[in-house]
Order: C-alpha cells, then sequence, then structure tokens
C-alpha cells in the first residue's frame, strides 16, 4: 500500500553505489591514516588512489576526515554484528554475552590499531568529542 509519497534522495541503486564507493574510499583513506591521521588530506589522497573526483568524495564524507573516522567506526560495529550473528551465544548467559560482544569488537579493530589510535586522539579533542560519545554509544546499542 503506497501513501503516496514522492521519494527524496538518490535512489535505492545509487545509495548501493555510494554505499560501495564509501566502502572504497574507507579502505583506501586507511594507508594514510598511519601518516597523516583522520585528515582531510587522508580524504585527498584515498580520493586519488581511487581515481575519485574530489567533490564526489566531499559530498560522501562532508567533513573530510571526521566523517572518515566515523565510517570507519561503523564499519567496526557491522563487523563485530556479523561476527556475533554467526556465533552460537544461546547458552551464554547475558554477562558473558556481553564480554564476548566487546571481546569480539577489539578483535575487529585489532589489525587497525594505528587507526583505532589516530581516532581516539581526533574525538578526544573537544570540537569532536560529541561525534566520539555518540560512535562508543552506538557501539553500546549495537551490543545490547
Amino acid at each position: 500500500m503506497s501513501l503516496g509519497l514522492v521519494q527524496h534522495g538518490p535512489s535505492p541503486q545509487m545509495r548501493g553505489d555510494m554505499t560501495e564507493l564509501k566502502q572504497t574510499l574507507l579502505e583506501a583513506a586507511l594507508v594514510h591514516v598511519v601518516f597523516d591521521g583522520w585528515s582531510d588530506a587522508v580524504l585527498v589522497a584515498a580520493a586519488q588512489d581511487c581515481n575519485v573526483s574530489l567533490p564526489e568524495a566531499k559530498a560522501l564524507f562532508p567533513r573530510g576526515g571526521v566523517d572518515l573516522a566515523l565510517a570507519f567506526h561503523a564499519w567496526g560495529d557491522q563487523q563485530m554484528i556479523e561476527r556475533l550473528q554467526a556465533a552460537d551465544l544461546g547458552a551464554m548467559r547475558v554477562r558473558e554475552k556481553i564480554t564476548f560482544a566487546v571481546r569480539t569488537r577489539l578483535e575487529v579493530s585489532a589489525d587497525h590499531k594505528e587507526a583505532v589510535r589516530r581516532g581516539t586522539t581526533l574525538f578526544s579533542l573537544p570540537i569532536h568529542a560529541a561525534d566520539g560519545a555518540r560512535a562508543i554509544w552506538q557501539t553500546c546499542d549495537a551490543i545490547w
């Protein structure tokens, strides 16, 4: 049953393409984060590596490095959720499930220690503290 609402924004196909492009840019950015942190310079370098125009990259990550860092954090949460869904949690008590989820989230990020360290530094700055707190609470929500 249609409510007769006009669909605004990109089509589902376009959103899928944008999600794939965001993932590609994020993966390319991880190489540069080691040297430049989560900065606009990383977004520029990732866009160049992926042959994506800077306006396209800025459209996907309007705040540059901050949005890249938040996308990286969200990627980690998604990886954790996928691993938790694949695990047999039925026999565990609540405390064990939470411990397992937290350990899983830490393991997901273990291969990207420098990106995590740089993100921690970025989100400890007063101007980005609210973004960092929101990201951590989203992880907590995903665990629960």
